[in-house]
């Protein structure tokens, strides 16, 4: 079993029945879980159907995706309103 500290990840991406989450420093945990359980349990914010982020982890957007940790996410049709709205309320 891995602990894992909220303040530590970064964002949630779903492969399947199982999730992988992107911690600080690199790391990385894939567990057996759905991504609407992680949505649930870590709070994280909900960008595309695949992907959770951590609002205060991201270093730049656009109005197709978000940059976090050195990753490049998309951002869903039906979740970009949503999301555009937050990250602008949050800067």
């Amino acid at each position: 079993m891995v602990r894992v500290w909220l303040d530590e990840v970064v964002f949630v991406e779903s492969l399947k029945e199982y999730v992988c989450i992107h911690m600080t420093e690199g790391r990385s945990v894939v567990t057996k879980g759905q991504i609407g359980q992680m949505e649930t349990l870590l709070g994280l914010w909900r960008i595309h159907r695949s992907y959770l982020v951590a609002i205060p982890q991201v270093q730049a957007y656009t109005t197709a995706e978000i940059s976090v940790a050195g990753h490049t996410l998309p951002i869903g049709k039906q979740y970009k309103d949503l999301t555009l709205e937050k990250l602008a309320d949050y800067s």
